[in-house]
């Protein structure tokens, strides 16, 4: 890929709206490409952290070690084309807080810290939209870990299912299809829960008519009423 093609690419990516062409080409000319395959990790919890990356196509996931005995892993968010991840360890010089592992073949735009640094120091609009999104993935965390204090499984999965419709859905003519695969253990990951509880609540929203599941496959055929599920809900704690 080019770096004109780089640059084309970066300005439809929210961090970088606002930045002018300039910018835009001296940013491109500090990244480089690189492509991991399913199943692989691009960083590990407790890694340094040198570089931030940008996904160009494929989805990522991060996730959380747990229980250590276990091997338990708590997923905390799923990246797609446009999205920019592993920005905290450039922020605050700390390890990885976290593990990224690709969930099918992905392309990634990757930047070096300095060079980020040296960006973010030159343009006050991409300071701005650095700030704007870590208060957003604040606000995002915040929620997460109200709805694991107050939703039982059935909620929590109602709310998760509809982000990623938000995120990473795309209209259909059967409702919205959240685009990859999702295993019912990354889903399960997604909420804190056992898989066998993940599949219990995933049929009993197939049987009522609001979501439809195939290979692991999920297209929302209702979502105002998948969205009414959750609304006003005061919560009951359900493992």
């Amino acid at each position: 890929m080019s770096t004109h093609q780089r640059q084309r690419f970066l300005q439809n990516v929210p961090l970088f709206s606002g930045l002018s062409e300039a910018e835009l080409v001296r940013l491109a000319g500090d990244t480089q490409q690189q492509r991991f395959a399913a199943g692989q990790a691009i960083f590990c919890q407790g890694d340094p952290g040198r570089t931030v990356y940008i996904v160009q196509a494929g989805r990522v996931r991060i996730y959380v070690h747990g229980d250590a005995t276990r091997g338990q892993e708590v997923s905390m968010m799923i990246y797609g084309p446009g999205d920019i991840f592993g920005e905290m360890a450039l922020v605050d010089r700390q390890p990885r807080s976290a593990t990224a592992e690709a969930m099918e073949d992905v392309s990634l735009l990757v930047i070096r810290d300095d060079d980020f640094t040296r960006h973010l120091q030159h343009s006050h609009q991409l300071a701005l939209n650095l700030m704007v999104l870590l208060s957003t993935r604040l606000r995002d965390t915040t929620q997460a870990v109200e709805s694991l204090a107050t939703l039982d499984v059935t909620h929590r999965l109602v709310k998760r299912l509809l982000y990623l419709a938000d995120q990473h859905g795309i209209v259909t003519r059967e409702g919205i299809r959240i685009q990859g695969r999702l295993t019912q253990q990354d889903l399960a990951s997604l909420i804190s829960t056992s898989r066998e509880s993940a599949n219990r609540a995933l049929r009993d929203l197939e049987r009522q008519g609001l979501i439809a599941m195939n290979a692991g496959r999920i297209i929302i055929l209702k979502p105002h009423e998948l969205a009414q599920l959750v609304a006003g809900q005061d919560g009951t704690v359900d493992g």
